[in-house]
C-alpha cells in the first residue's frame, strides 16, 4: 500500500503507526490549502518579509531566497514554515477575480467558450427557432468602440423583408423598412391585419410620397419652401406672403426695374423710391403677369391722389409703352393723345363765344353754336370739316 494519495499526496495512516494524529493533521493541512485555492500573486519571486499562515502563493520560474529552486510550485506558510506543493494540470487558483488554470507549464486564464456557432441566445428569456436572439429587458444598449455604429438588417433578395415591428400585445402596430421590395416604407396598422403606408421613398430617386395624405401642424421651413418674397426657385413651396400672394404687396426696394420682373405677383413701390420704367413716380401697385418669359403683361394702379390705371404688355422681345386707361378725371376732361394714341379723357366738353364743342378721345370733334351757323369755329378741327344744316353743326377731327 502506498504511504500518500496519488493526486493531492495526502498522507496515509499505516497500521500500527504511532502518534497517527501527527498523519491525519498534515493530510488536513494539505486539505485546507487546495481545496478552493485561493493565492496571494501569480508568478511571485520573492517571499514576503512578514508571511501569515495559511497564505499561498503561485511561484514564478526562478522565485529568490526561502523559495530558491522551487520554481513553478505552490509556497504554502504552514505553522511558520514553508510547505510546497506541484500543481496539477487541470487545477484552478484564484487572486481575487483573477482566474488561473495550471496547464502544466503556467498559470493562465481559461479559455473563453466558443460562441460563434450557437443554435440561439435567449437573455432573460427563452429563443425559438425564429427568434434566434430574444432579449427580455426595460432596455437594450447598443454603443459604439470609438468610433460610431450601425445595426444592419440585411435580406436575400428585393422580394423578402428587412424591417423593424414594433408590437402591442404580439400585434403588429407599426412597421418601417423594405418590406417586399426595396422602396423603404413606414407603415402602420390599428389591429395588426390591415396595414396603411404612411410614408414611401423610392430607392431610385430618394423621392418620398405619402399615400394616406400628411398633416402638418406649425411652420413649414427650410430649402423646401421660398427663402424670400422674390425667391424664384423651381420646385419651392410659395409661403403666405411672397410675390404679394395672401399677404401684402412685395415692396420693390432700391434698384428695382419693372423691365426685369419674370414673375407673377403682386407689387407695389413708394413715393419716394419708385422703380425704373414705371408709368409714374407717385405710389404705385403692380400686378405682373406671366405665362412665359416671352409671353407677360403688367397692370399698374396708382391709389393715392388721382385713381389712374395702366397697362402694357411684353411683345416682340420688348416691352410695349404704357397706356392709361382710367383716370379719376378721364370719363369728362381734357382730351389729349402721343402719336395717334388717347392720353387724356374720354369725353371734352367747352364753350366760348363762338359755340359749344364735345371733343372724343378717338379724335371725333362736334361744333355747334345753337341753332345759328357756325361762323368761327369754338374749338379747332384738323383735317376735313362736314357741315350740318347750314353750317349749324359741324363734324371732324380734333387731330
Amino acid at each position: 500500500m502506498p504511504d500518500s494519495s496519488a493526486r493531492l499526496s495526502l498522507p496515509f495512516l499505516l497500521p500500527a503507526q504511532a502518534q497517527k494524529h501527527v498523519t491525519h493533521n498534515e493530510a488536513l493541512e494539505r486539505l485546507d490549502l487546495l481545496v478552493q485555492l485561493t493565492v496571494e500573486g501569480f508568478g511571485a519571486t520573492t517571499p514576503p518579509a512578514l508571511p501569515e499562515d495559511g497564505r499561498v502563493w503561485a511561484l514564478g520560474p526562478a522565485p529568490t531566497g526561502d523559495w530558491d529552486g522551487q520554481g513553478a510550485r505552490l509556497a504554502a506558510r504552514v505553522t511558520g514554515g514553508w510547505v510546497f506543493l506541484s500543481p496539477q494540470p487541470g487545477w484552478l487558483a484564484a487572486q481575487g477575480s483573477d482566474l488561473r488554470i495550471w496547464d502544466g507549464a503556467d498559470w493562465v486564464i481559461p479559455d473563453q467558450p466558443v460562441l460563434e456557432t450557437l443554435p440561439g441566445l435567449g437573455i432573460n428569456t427563452g429563443f425559438d427557432l425564429i427568434n434566434r436572439l430574444a432579449v427580455a429587458s426595460d432596455a437594450t444598449l447598443l454603443t459604439h468602440d470609438g468610433q460610431g455604429h450601425q445595426l444592419k438588417i440585411n435580406k436575400a433578395t428585393a422580394s423578402a423583408t428587412a424591417s423593424l415591428l414594433f408590437q402591442t400585445g404580439w400585434a403588429g402596430r407599426a412597421e418601417m423598412g423594405t418590406t417586399g421590395s426595396d422602396t423603404f416604407e413606414i407603415k402602420v396598422s390599428a389591429d395588426g391585419a390591415v396595414w396603411h403606408t404612411a410614408l414611401s421613398a423610392a430607392p431610385a430617386t430618394g423621392r418620398a410620397s405619402f399615400p394616406g395624405g400628411a398633416t402638418v401642424s406649425g411652420s413649414l421651413t427650410g430649402t423646401a419652401v421660398t427663402q424670400s418674397a422674390t425667391d424664384t426657385t423651381a420646385g419651392r413651396l410659395t409661403k403666405i406672403g411672397d410675390f404679394g400672394i395672401g399677404g401684402n404687396a412685395v415692396l420693390l426696394g432700391s434698384g428695382a426695374d419693372l423691365n426685369t420682373l419674370t414673375a407673377t405677383g403682386f407689387y407695389c413701390w413708394t413715393n419716394s423710391n419708385p422703380p425704373a420704367n414705371a408709368p409714374q413716380s407717385a405710389f404705385g401697385q403692380l400686378l405682373h403677369m406671366q405665362r412665359s418669359e416671352a409671353s407677360r403683361s403688367q397692370l399698374v394702379l396708382q391709389s393715392a391722389g388721382n385713381q389712374r390705371v395702366w397697362v402694357r404688355g411684353f411683345t416682340g422681345g420688348a416691352w410695349g409703352v404704357w397706356h392709361e386707361i382710367f383716370h379719376s378725371n378721364s370719363i369728362l376732361g381734357t382730351v389729349s393723345q402721343s402719336a395717334g394714341v388717347p392720353t387724356g379723357a374720354i369725353l371734352q366738353r367747352g364753350s366760348n363765344a363762338n359755340g359749344e364743342f364735345i371733343r372724343f378721345a378717338d379724335g371725333t370733334q362736334i361744333c355747334t353754336n345753337g341753332n345759328a351757323p357756325v361762323t368761327t369755329d369754338p374749338a379747332a378741327f384738323a383735317g376735313t370739316v362736314t357741315s350740318i344744316d347750314g353750317d349749324k353743326l359741324r363734324l371732324g377731327r380734333w387731330f
